[in-house]
């Protein structure tokens, strides 16, 4: 039977199929575009092909990261428009200069443009952008701002890396750069197998895919995942469940760390969080 993060995977795939023909056609509007790259982004659907989402907006689309984040801010912020105010964003420069605005105050904005009498463009809206206050000035005397320290490295959930295991954790980037791989020559052969390329006559495509998916799963327990609950990462020589890298995978953390340990990590990452 097929696993639990197999049948997640299919149905991440299934719905970056669906987003993607969304911005393929789109470039309908780019509200739909951002609403759909901020989807893929959020969920990470398009880990099985790609590092990182920087990646993916590059190698997919030929967008560079920023104006990729530059469609999700605008389409955002026409989304939490009210109905009758969204209607008179139509491009991407007018909510680009709406999103200069507070939340609080963007539709007055618009509506102010509206009732004017003039079209809503980028232009009148940055008329109306309200000024930013003037903060008063710091005393001579003032001692520098300290930088902040150093956010602390957490596994996938929310546990501190332990310091000695930082450098393990950083090397789950080659891990994921195998999967790519992986994913890019199924990728290759599922469409040679729908296109009946002749040059893969011979191949057995059934054969093939599954030894690829296979070698996908065990590749990704190379990948870690969290701390391993049972030593801590603290002395993990003779530990059993990371078999001693301090470190595990997805795959072991669902089946085989106990319920108790999970809810303990979950409650501990709570109480951090208030």
């Amino acid at each position: 039977m097929m696993n639990h993060e197999m049948v997640t995977l299919m149905r991440d795939d299934e719905r970056l199929t669906e987003l993607e023909k969304t911005i393929a056609r789109g470039k309908k509007t780019f509200v739909e575009v951002g609403l759909a790259l901020a989807e893929i982004r959020d969920l990470r659907l398009y880990r099985r092909e790609y590092g990182g989402f920087e990646e993916y907006c590059r190698r997919k689309w030929g967008w560079s990261k920023p104006y990729c984040t530059q469609l999700i801010t605008a389409a955002a912020v026409v989304e939490a428009l009210p109905a009758t105010t969204k209607v008179a964003i139509a491009t991407e420069s007018q909510a680009r200069e709406l999103a200069k605005v507070a939340p609080a105050d963007r539709a007055g904005v618009v509506q102010a443009v509206v009732d004017s009498g003039k079209p809503v463009t980028a232009a009148e809206i940055k008329k109306r952008i309200p000024p930013v206050p003037v903060k008063p000035s710091t005393p001579a005397t003032a001692s520098p701002a300290l930088p902040p320290p150093p956010a602390p490295v957490v596994d996938g959930t929310g546990w501190p890396v332990p310091t000695q295991l930082i450098p393990l954790w950083r090397r789950g980037d080659e891990a994921q750069e195998l999967l790519t791989i992986l994913s890019r020559v199924k990728g290759a052969l599922r469409t040679a197998q729908d296109k009946q390329d002749k040059l893969f006559a011979e191949v057995n495509f059934s054969s093939a895919l599954s030894q690829l998916d296979q070698a996908w799963a065990d590749v990704k327990t190379a990948k870690p995942f969290a701390v391993c609950p049972s030593c801590q990462g603290q002395l993990p020589d003779q530990c059993t469940l990371c078999r001693g890298r301090g470190l595990i995978s997805e795959h072991r953390w669902d089946t085989c760390v106990t319920r108790e340990d999970k809810a303990f990590r979950a409650k501990v990452r709570n109480r951090s969080q208030k």
